[in-house]
């Protein structure tokens, strides 16, 4: 039996731990725990991997045999994200498997020290698949961080500029947003609630909002948002940069874009889209993902 630790702090959210123990616990030969979950008592020696999800620094010893996995499911964020990079590449120690979130993500960091390593892309719980609603009690909904660091504000500021429905706004808000925004009655702030919450809320908007700066890094990462959007059966509302272009073309489908360096939203141009979707949900359960990342071929085989 291969005993794997996710190590990760309670406080960030990581829903590719959840999936990764749950996909674990219906694979033989295996058993996986969450380092949050644990108490403070474990000991390192008794499991057979361990899993870090990458900021700088980390494990740098390890038992005989052990195996060290680093995954790097973004790339730096906020000021001199690129030195950030170099410093993640030059001071984290060498792991025996790397997981980056895709090809971007692994040149971003530019390692170049021959160690193996695989692509791992955001996923979509089930739940996403399952929940649909015919009740809709807001035109758009957003999910996710709320911050000045993604220009949230920007973007708030565009949309309560005129009447443009009412939007449902899930997740962390910067308290200066809050402030700001609160008593807009158009406006819904739900604050963060359980992961198992969302797909039941979001499903009772018509339209999914995808706003992300056109800028590095978050404009060559996947948006598990807009993932979840379409799985939820919305119709997607986004900025338009590199890496939506790229998905929007392989899955044939067709957003609304927002030009994010001239931003402006109206109701009345959205409802007219012609909104088109070919994406088929099944291909992006978290299952689907991790078999098709290789990952575990190469753990075994580390193993």
């Amino acid at each position: 039996m291969i005993k794997i630790l996710f190590l990760r702090n309670n406080k960030v959210l990581l829903p590719e731990v959840d999936a990764y123990l749950e996909y674990f616990k219906k694979t033989s030969g295996y058993k996986a725990y969450d380092s949050s979950k644990l108490s403070d008592e474990y000991d390192l020696k008794d499991f057979d991997v361990l899993w870090e999800f990458k900021g700088v620094g980390g494990i740098r010893q390890k038992a005989k045999g052990q195996i060290l996995i680093h995954e790097y499911a973004s790339l730096s964020i906020g000021r001199f994200p690129h030195i950030k990079n170099i410093m993640k590449r030059v001071l984290n120690p060498k792991p025996d498997l790397r997981i980056f979130l895709n090809e971007k993500v692994k040149e971003g960091f530019g390692f170049k020290d021959g160690i193996a390593y695989c692509y791992r892309d955001m996923g979509i719980d089930k739940s996403f698949i399952q929940t649909k609603s015919n009740n809709k009690e807001y035109d758009f909904v957003y999910v996710g961080s709320m911050s000045k660091a993604r220009e949230f504000d920007k973007f708030l500021k565009v949309f309560t500029q005129k009447n443009n429905g009412k939007l449902c706004l899930i997740g962390n808000v910067n308290d200066s947003i809050y402030k700001k925004y609160k008593n807009n009655k158009d406006l819904i702030f739900t604050g963060k609630v359980p992961y198992s919450e969302v797909p039941r809320i979001a499903s009772k908007a018509v339209y999914g909002i995808n706003f992300v700066p056109d800028k590095y890094p978050y404009n060559v990462q996947t948006s598990t948002k807009l993932l979840e959007y379409l799985a939820l059966g919305l119709k997607v509302i986004t900025t338009d940069y590199q890496w939506v272009k790229k998905f929007e073309n392989e899955q044939m489908c067709l957003f609304y874009k927002l030009d994010y360096y001239n931003l402006n939203f109206d109701i009345e141009d959205i409802n007219k889209f012609a909104f088109k979707s070919n994406f088929n949900a099944e291909n992006y359960t978290w299952d689907r993902i991790i078999e098709k990342s290789g990952m575990i071929e190469k753990l075994n085989n580390l193993h």
